[in-house]
């Protein structure tokens, strides 16, 4: 820093691109801390506004991870088209185990699961309830069945397996609903692009929220702002405490989007799960990672600081000292 004398016994100051530094990052610091000391004053209207942040951005994240845990059926084979083989033979014969190494032969074949005649009444007894009643049978009604998983998706594809299959021997009858698979992957589409457009209302619901927010303070210290530009305080300067509380507005609906998103997880996870055994499926909602995590924080910030810039930039420009 060096001295310069100047007319009338003043001195002026010139600081070094150091010093300027320096004071810049003292300023951010200091901000840091005391931008959320200012906003945790008014607790009650902090939690308002972070558990609509929050409600704002954990609604379209859940619905992206159903989306996306449903959607990866390579993986978790949740909705994975089977073909259902009823026999005409007993499952221990020679023309079913037969048929079983034929099958698994097929390169369009990736799984074949034999279902014997006990497994079967066991497991329609447990869905159905009609326990007793299928006991009074002197003889189990109910055939062996091969569960038969394609290497292929596609609907199309399938058929043509499904019609291979049944020029086969000891086979008494083939189902497979092709229909359902079409109207399951089209409805699927159509509830990711409404997520989707969901998520970027959201999004663009929480920069509004903000935005308003920051605007409101804005106007509470306007004889402040008008002070501290009337000493040659730039926008830059003045916007700076505003952007500070943007981001924590952004960061604790963020950290309030994910305790939402975990909860709910948490809560749905058991009766997801009942359900996919249900369908002998191994399925389960999983909780969001450590990077997951971070994203969303991440994310909830980034909000926080746009929607600061975007007010706090259009409201200063009316601001000038008389």
């Amino acid at each position: 820093m060096s001295e310069r004398r100047v007319t009338g016994g003043a001195t002026q100051r010139l600081l070094s691109r150091r010093d300027r530094l320096r004071a810049w990052a003292r300023h951010h610091r200091q901000l840091f801390g005391s931008t959320l000391s200012a906003l945790l004053r008014d607790w009650m209207g902090l939690m308002t506004t972070w558990l609509v942040i929050g409600i704002a951005l954990s609604l379209p994240v859940l619905m992206l991870i159903g989306l996306r845990q449903i959607g990866e059926t390579d993986h978790r084979q949740v909705i994975e088209p089977a073909i259902s083989v009823y026999l005409s033979s007993p499952s221990g014969s020679a023309v079913t185990q037969g048929l079983i190494s034929s099958l698994r032969q097929m390169p369009e074949i990736r799984q074949v699961t034999l279902i014997s005649e006990a497994e079967a009444l066991a497991e329609f007894s447990e869905r159905s309830g009609f326990f007793d009643v299928l006991n009074a049978f002197s003889e189990n009604p109910l055939p062996a069945v091969l569960e038969v998983r394609s290497v292929s998706t596609e609907g199309a594809t399938i058929r043509l397996l499904t019609q291979k299959i049944g020029a086969l021997e000891g086979i008494d009858s083939i189902s497979f609903d092709a229909a359902w698979r079409q109207r399951l992957s089209s409805v699927l589409l159509i509830i990711e692009r409404i997520t989707l457009a969901l998520g970027v209302l959201f999004l663009c619901g929480v920069v509004l929220i903000i935005g308003n927010t920051l605007r409101l303070t804005i106007e509470n210290r306007r004889h402040e702002i008008e002070v501290i530009k009337l000493v040659g305080g730039t926008d830059a300067f003045v916007q700076r405490p505003f952007v500070y509380r943007g981001f924590w507005l952004g960061m604790g609906g963020g950290l309030m989007a994910w305790i939402m998103i975990q909860s709910s997880l948490i809560y749905l996870s058991v009766p997801v799960e009942t359900l996919a055994r249900s369908y002998r499926s191994d399925f389960a909602l999983e909780a969001l990672g450590f990077q997951e995590s971070l994203v969303l924080l991440a994310l909830g910030a980034g909000l926080g600081i746009v929607g600061s810039m975007v007010s706090v930039r259009r409201h200063l420009v009316k601001i000038q000292p008389n």
